[in-house]
C-alpha cells in the first residue's frame, strides 16, 4: 500500500511526499480487506484531485465516516434498550477545506447527487424530503445549536468547501445517511478548529438527524463514530454507554443487499415513524395500567426503563388486538385529538393519522422487550465464542422483526431463508427494515460456497438478475475503526 499512500499524499500536498507515507501507514491494512485497499486509496485520491479542480489553492483535508452493520437489536435504541453494531469497511469520505464567508458548498463525485450550497445561520431551512443535502444541513444545525448554547453564534464558524463520495450502498440499511451526518459534523468542526468528545458528538447527532424527518435513536451515529477495528459494540442509551466485544475467530458476517430500496420518501418515513409512535403510545398506556398495581413504581419514560421483572406484567397489560385512537384516549382520560397531538406528532408538527389496521401496541412492545434481552444474550454468546448460539438469536430476531414489528418484506424473508439453506448459522434483516440488507453469520471455511449459492439462488433465480459484479451487493464485512479526519 505504500505506492497508493504516496500518491494520495502527493495529491493532498501537491508535492511528492518523498517517502512521507507515515500518516497513512497501516491505515488501509487496518480498515480494508486486501482486495479493497487499492480501490479505496484511489477513491480518496480522486476526491482530493476533484477538490483541487473545483477549489484551486484552497487548503484541503480528508475525512471519512463508515457505515455500520447491526448484529442484533433492531428498533431498540430509541426505546432505551441496547443494540450491537460494528462499523464496516464502506464509508462516506470527503476532501474538504474551510472558507471565510459562512457558506457550505457541497459537490459529489456521483452525478446522482447534484451540488448543494447553504449558509450557516440560526435556523437552516431544509431542502425537500429525501434530498441528500439535508443530511449535511442536519449535522450543521446540530453543531451550531450545540455551540450556540455556549454563546458561540453561527457567524463565529467558518464555512467549508467539500467534495464527497460514498461506497455504502444507498437505501440498504447500512446507515449511509447517518454516515453522511457524521461526516458533515467532522468537516464543520475541523474547518472551525473545534472538537467534541465522541460520545457527546454521537448523542448530539442522533438528535440532529431528526431534522430530516426520522424519529430514530442513536445507534447509527454512535457506531460510525465510536467503533474500533475487530470489535462489535454493545451500545446502551440515555445516557450513551459502550461495551466492546471482539468478534470471534473463524466467524464471518456477510452482508447481502435485497435490492429493495428502503428510500427516505415521505411515505417511507411514515412507515418508519409509525413504530416509535406506537412505542410512545404503549408507554403512555402502560403507565396508566401498571400504576393501578404498582403506584409510583410505574413511572417510566421509555419501554427500556421497565425493570426486567416488570416486563411480563407489561405484556399482560396490553391486549393483543390493535388499539384505536379512541380506546387509547379513553385509557389516558383525554379526547382523541389531545392524545394525537401529544403522542402522534411528526417532526413538522403534523399529526400522524391512525393506521387503518390500528395501533399494534402489544406486538411492538413485545418485540422491543424481547429484542433487548436478545442483545444481552448475544453479547454473552460472542464473548464465549458460541457461534451457534449467536446464530439462533439472529434467527429469532428476524422472526420478531417480521411478525411483531412488521418491518420485513418478502425479499428479506426469502434472502434469510436461502442464507440459512446455504450454510449460515443465522441470518436476519439489519437496519430500519422495509428493504435493504441482511446480515448472515457464517463459519469462515463455508464462505466461498455460501457466496456462490446465494448468488445463484437469490440474485439469479429469485430476482432473475445476473449482474456481472456483486462486490457491492454481497460481501463479507470487516469491523473497522470509526469516523476520523485523516489529514
Amino acid at each position: 500500500m505504500a505506492i497508493q499512500a504516496e500518491a494520495l499524499l502527493a495529491a493532498l500536498t501537491e508535492t511528492p511526499p518523498g517517502g512521507a507515507e507515515a500518516p497513512l501507514e497501516g491505515f488501509f491494512e487496518a480498515n480494508y480487506p486486501p482486495e479493497d485497499q487499492g480501490r479505496t486509496a484511489g477513491r480518496y485520491q480522486r476526491l482530493v484531485e476533484r477538490f483541487r479542480e473545483l477549489f484551486p489553492g484552497s487548503q484541503v483535508s480528508l475525512a471519512r465516516a463508515p457505515g455500520r452493520i447491526n448484529l442484533i437489536g433492531e428498533h431498540t435504541d430509541y426505546n432505551g434498550l441496547p443494540v450491537f453494531p460494528f462499523a464496516i469497511h464502506r464509508d462516506l469520505a470527503a476532501a474538504f477545506g474551510p472558507r471565510q464567508d459562512g457558506r457550505v458548498v457541497l459537490h459529489n463525485l456521483d452525478p446522482a447527487y447534484p451540488p448543494r450550497e447553504f449558509r450557516l445561520e440560526e435556523a437552516i431551512p431544509p431542502y425537500g424530503t429525501g434530498d441528500w443535502g439535508n443530511y449535511l444541513k442536519a449535522a450543521t444545525q446540530g453543531i451550531l445549536d450545540r455551540f450556540r448554547a455556549d454563546g458561540v453564534m453561527p457567524e463565529a464558524f467558518r464555512g467549508l468547501n467539500a467534495v464527497i463520495h460514498g461506497d455504502i450502498p444507498p437505501a440498504a440499511g447500512l446507515s449511509s445517511s447517518s454516515a453522511l451526518v457524521v461526516l458533515g459534523a467532522l468537516m464543520l468542526l475541523a474547518a472551525g478548529g473545534r472538537s467534541l468528545p465522541g460520545p457527546e458528538l454521537a448523542t448530539l447527532l442522533a438528535r440532529a438527524e431528526h431534522y430530516v424527518g426520522t424519529q430514530g435513536g442513536g445507534m447509527d451515529q454512535a457506531a460510525s463514530l465510536l467503533s474500533r477495528a475487530g470489535i462489535a459494540l454493545k451500545i446502551d442509551f440515555f445516557p450513551l454507554r459502550v461495551v466492546s466485544a471482539p468478534l470471534p475467530e473463524g466467524a464471518v458476517f456477510v452482508v447481502a443487499d435485497s435490492l429493495v430500496k428502503a428510500a427516505k420518501t415521505a411515505e417511507a418515513l411514515d412507515k418508519y415513524n409509525r413504530r416509535p409512535i406506537e412505542c410512545r403510545l404503549a408507554v403512555a398506556v402502560l403507565k396508566r395500567r401498571l400504576a393501578e398495581g404498582l403506584g409510583p413504581e410505574a413511572s417510566f419514560q421509555r419501554l427500556g426503563d421497565l425493570a426486567a421483572e416488570m416486563c411480563p406484567e407489561a405484556l399482560r397489560a396490553l391486549h393483543p388486538a390493535a388499539y384505536s385512537l379512541g380506546e387509547i384516549a379513553g385509557i389516558l382520560g383525554c379526547g382523541p385529538e389531545e392524545a394525537a397531538r401529544t403522542y402522534c406528532l411528526r417532526r413538522d408538527g403534523s399529526v400522524f393519522p391512525e393506521p387503518p389496521d390500528g395501533f399494534k401496541l402489544h406486538q411492538r412492545c413485545r418485540h422491543v422487550l424481547e429484542e433487548g434481552a436478545r442483545v444481552e444474550k448475544a453479547l454473552a454468546a460472542l464473548r464465549a465464542g458460541n457461534i451457534a448460539a449467536l446464530g439462533r438469536l439472529m434467527d429469532q430476531s428476524h422472526e420478531s422483526c417480521r411478525d411483531l414489528y412488521e418491518i420485513s418484506c418478502p425479499e428479506l424473508d426469502e434472502l434469510t431463508r436461502l442464507a440459512r439453506r446455504a450454510g449460515a448459522e443465522g441470518s436476519r434483516l439489519t437496519g430500519a427494515g422495509f428493504g435493504g440488507c441482511t446480515i448472515s453469520l457464517m463459519r469462515e471455511e463455508r464462505l466461498p460456497a455460501f457466496l456462490g449459492e446465494v448468488t445463484r439462488a437469490y440474485y439469479r433465480q429469485y430476482l432473475r438478475i445476473a449482474p456481472d459484479d456483486l462486490s457491492a451487493t454481497l460481501f463479507a464485512c470487516r469491523a473497522v475503526n470509526g469516523a476520523e479526519t485523516l489529514f
